[in-house]
């Protein structure tokens, strides 16, 4: 089965393509470079967010991903856009994502799992079948292991001049063949919350590998546009990017921060 899907991934990736239409482009291209020359802070879902001051980022233009938002519960914090490409997290959480005043950014592919009338709620990019790094959402996203790679290609996008990672450990404590599908069993120890995927749930084992690929496609770009990504995560164990504390995270974002205080 897997290696039906691998043969056959080009083709589903370029019908997918041919079926993003007009609306869904237009939706998209609305946030090119909304966020020219500013630091935007992408969230990762690791264990070390529980650790992790949210609420100091509160007033940060912020990117978080999949199911972020079970962890609202215990922060002020709030992102303004959420990216998910998952159909496993789509299909588990849409109703979820329906109701939230969040911007919601979904894979194209992940549609099916989301009703025709609550299609329309959510912005949408498609899935390129090659991990090349994109710099035009409008032409989709360069396909990696990881949600990170996508939210990387649209900080890229809205403009951003910095990107600095939170959350993304790079690390999981559930072992297993990597692009497979596995049923959890158990507290989820690999997320910020035990029952992120829930115990009988379903859940894709992470490439690193892959994911690595896509992260060193994703500096290379950055740097060669004169842009940078930094690496704030706590304890992290991606050695990709540049390391930065917290506190220097803050600094870097802090003019920023009082800017956007003043537009609102």
């Amino acid at each position: 089965m897997k290696k039906l899907i691998s043969i056959t991934k080009p083709f589903r990736y370029y019908l997918d393509s041919k079926l993003y239409g007009s609306r869904q482009r237009d939706s998209i291209k609305s946030l090119k470079d909304i966020h020219k020359g500013k630091t935007i802070v992408i969230i990762g879902n690791g264990p070390s967010l529980k650790k992790t001051p949210l609420d100091n980022f509160k007033d940060y233009i912020c990117i978080g991903m999949n199911k972020i938002d079970l962890i609202f519960p215990k922060v002020k914090w709030r992102p303004q856009y959420v990216i998910a490409e998952n159909n496993l997290v789509v299909k588990q959480h849409w109703r979820k994502m329906n109701i939230l005043n969040i911007k919601y950014i979904l894979s194209w592919k992940s549609r099916w799992f989301i009703p025709k009338k609550q299609r329309s709620n959510f912005f949408y990019y498609f899935n390129n079948a090659t991990n090349e790094f994109s710099i035009d959402a409008e032409n989709g996203f360069g396909s990696s292991s990881t949600v990170t790679y996508s939210a990387l290609q649209l900080a890229y996008y809205m403009g951003a001049k910095t990107v600095i990672l939170l959350g993304i450990d790079h690390n999981f404590a559930t072992k297993g063949k990597p692009l497979t599908y596995e049923r959890r069993s158990g507290p989820d120890n690999n997320h910020f919350d035990p029952n992120y995927f829930p115990s009988g749930s379903f859940w894709g084992v992470p490439d690193l590998e892959g994911s690595e690929i896509g992260y060193s496609l994703a500096k290379k770009t950055f740097e060669n546009d004169g842009r940078k990504i930094y690496d704030a995560t706590l304890n992290g164990k991606l050695d990709i990017f540049e390391k930065i504390s917290i506190d220097e995270a803050l600094q870097m974002g802090a003019s920023q921060s009082a800017e956007n205080n003043e537009d609102n």
